[in-house]
C-alpha cells in the first residue's frame, strides 16, 4: 500500500455529479493522480473488476441502487471482498449504521462534507499521510456554478412541494420526490458554501424521510408535514433571494432553532407511532401471514433494538 495520495486509485460512487466533482477536486488537490467516477452501483462494480482501486467513497442514498446494496454486491466479488469503503450519508439511521458494520464499511461521513474532511478520513482509513492542507478555495469554481443555478433549482423543488396540498392523492409520491431532491440540496449547499441553506433543507429532509419510511402511520400527520414544508420553504426561498452564504451567525442559529422546535417533536411523534405499529406487527404470531412491507418494518425495529442494546452495552 502506498504511503501518500500520489499513487492512490480512488473510486467515487455517487449519482450526483456535483458531489462527485467536489470529492474529485479534493482528491486531486491532495495529489491523487488516479480518480475514477461512477454514477451508479452497477457501473462502479464494473470499474472495480476492470482495474486496481485502493478505496471507494460511496453515497448511501443513491438511485436506483443505494449505497448499502452496492456494498453487498461488492463484498460478493473477489476484487471487492475487503475493499475499504467510506460511506457518505445525509442522515444517521441506526439501521444503516448496523448494516454498515455487517458489511465492513470502513467509515461514515455525514453530509455536508468538506474537502478537508474527505481527505482526512481517507488518510485515516488507509493509514497514510494527508499531506499538505487542502486549499480553502479548491471548490471555488463549483461554488460559482452552484450559485448561478441555485434559484432555478429551489423554484423547481418549491413547485414539487406545492403538490402536497394540491394533489393529496399523490401525497406519498410527492414526499418521496421531496426527500430525493432535498437530499441533494443538503449535500451540495453545505459543501459549496451555503451552510444555512443546507441545514434548513436537512431539517425538512429528515422529517420527510421518516414519514416516507412509515406511510401507514403518516396519514395522521399530513397537515403538520404540510405546515413544516410550507414554513421551511419560505426560509429556503429567502436564503436564496438574499444569497445568504455560510451559517449566517446568530440569525442562522435562531432560524434553525425555530424550525427544529417544530420539526424535532414531529419526527419523534412519527417515530413513536411507527414503533407502536411495529409492536402490533411483532405481536402477530403467524409470520407467514405478514406482508412484505410488514416484515421489513419488523426487521427494521429489531435492528433498532439490537443497536440500542449494543450501544448500551458499550457504554457500560
Amino acid at each position: 500500500m502506498t504511503t501518500d495520495f500520489s499513487h492512490l486509485s480512488v473510486l467515487i460512487v455517487d449519482d450526483d455529479p456535483t458531489m462527485r466533482s467536489a470529492i474529485a477536486s479534493a482528491l486531486r488537490s491532495a495529489g491523487c493522480n488516479t480518480v475514477r467516477q461512477a454514477s451508479n452501483g452497477d457501473r462502479a462494480l464494473e470499474v472495480v473488476r476492470q482495474g486496481r482501486v485502493d478505496l471507494i467513497t460511496c453515497d448511501c442514498q443513491m438511485s436506483p441502487m443505494d449505497g448499502l446494496t452496492f456494498v453487498r454486491h461488492l463484498r460478493r466479488t473477489a476484487e471487492g471482498a475487503t475493499k475499504p469503503v467510506i460511506m457518505l450519508t445525509a442522515s444517521n439511521r441506526p439501521e444503516d449504521a448496523w448494516a454498515g458494520r455487517e458489511l465492513k464499511v470502513a467509515a461514515w461521513l455525514v453530509k455536508p462534507i468538506t474537502p478537508q474532511s474527505v481527505i482526512k478520513q481517507i488518510a485515516a482509513v488507509l493509514g497514510i499521510s494527508a499531506g499538505a492542507p487542502v486549499p480553502e478555495d479548491v471548490l471555488a469554481e463549483l461554488a460559482t456554478a452552484y450559485e448561478k443555478r441555485l434559484p432555478a433549482e429551489i423554484q423547481v423543488i418549491d413547485a414539487v412541494a406545492q403538490r402536497l396540498k394540491s394533489r393529496p392523492e399523490a401525497f406519498d409520491d410527492t414526499v418521496h420526490e421531496l426527500v430525493t431532491r432535498l437530499h441533494v440540496v443538503k449535500g451540495q449547499a453545505g459543501t459549496l458554501g451555503y451552510a444555512l441553506l443546507g441545514a434548513v433543507a436537512g431539517e425538512i429532509h429528515n422529517v420527510l424521510q421518516q414519514a416516507e419510511r412509515h406511510p401507514s402511520v403518516t396519514i395522521g400527520f399530513r397537515a403538520e408535514l404540510q405546515k413544516l414544508v410550507h414554513s421551511g420553504f419560505q426560509v429556503l426561498r429567502l436564503i436564496v433571494e438574499k444569497n445568504v452564504r455560510g451559517g449566517a451567525g446568530a440569525v442562522g442559529i435562531k432560524v434553525l432553532g425555530d424550525i427544529a422546535t417544530f420539526a424535532d417533536p414531529l419526527r419523534a411523534r412519527i417515530t413513536a407511532a411507527a414503533d407502536t405499529e411495529d409492536e402490533r406487527i411483532a405481536a402477530v404470531t403467524d409470520q407467514a401471514s405478514l406482508t412484505g412491507r410488514q416484515q421489513q418494518l419488523l426487521a427494521q425495529r429489531r435492528i433498532r433494538l439490537h443497536q440500542a442494546d449494543a450501544d448500551a452495552g458499550g457504554a457500560a
